[in-house]
């Protein structure tokens, strides 16, 4: 077991970024701390596509074991533990989703809205109902899932950079 961070082929890290141990970045995704700093703390999956940036004055934090769905933007903003950025969501400087909220696909929480913990936010930051505990558990179960699949292509690198280049 490596508990070391995953950072997949084509993603991008630049700045003042720090990632937790078993978190995970996705293919084509892009980590930039070079107006504030951005941390992934422990278990946290940025899947595809994902951007997380700190924003002048606003660094941004991915809190431990949070999935950020497919496309999912997070700028200058801070997602609670154990949360669900679903895919295609925008969340906005200065917000705070709080621990096991859940924001919905291509659902855009504003500049500074505070989410608070186990709250379903859906459009234009409209809090719907309350996190259901099946949600919970597929939060967890995807988490799980991403600590996985991370393992499984770390070790797929390693077998990759050990044997060299394909040769015909």
């Amino acid at each position: 077991m490596n508990p070391a961070p995953w950072v997949a082929p084509g993603a991008r890290v630049v700045g003042d970024v720090r990632m937790a141990e078993e978190s995970s970045l996705w293919y084509s995704s892009v980590l930039d701390g070079t107006a504030a700093a951005v941390v992934i703390d422990a278990q946290a999956n940025v899947q595809d596509n994902c951007v997380v940036a700190g924003v002048e004055g606003h660094s941004a934090r991915i809190g431990a074991r949070v999935s950020m769905g497919h496309n999912a933007r997070v700028f200058g903003a801070i997602v609670g533990e154990r949360a669900l950025i679903a895919i295609g969501a925008t969340v906005h400087v200065g917000a705070v989703i709080g621990p096991r909220a859940i924001v919905a696909a291509n659902a855009t929480v504003p500049e500074g809205m505070q989410v608070p913990p186990r709250k379903l936010v859906v459009g234009r930051g409209r809090i719907l109902r309350d996190v259901t505990d099946a949600e919970i558990e597929r939060i967890e179960h995807g988490a799980d899932e991403y600590v996985r699949l991370s393992r499984e292509h770390a070790e797929r690198d390693r077998q990759a950079t050990a044997t060299g280049p394909a040769r015909s």
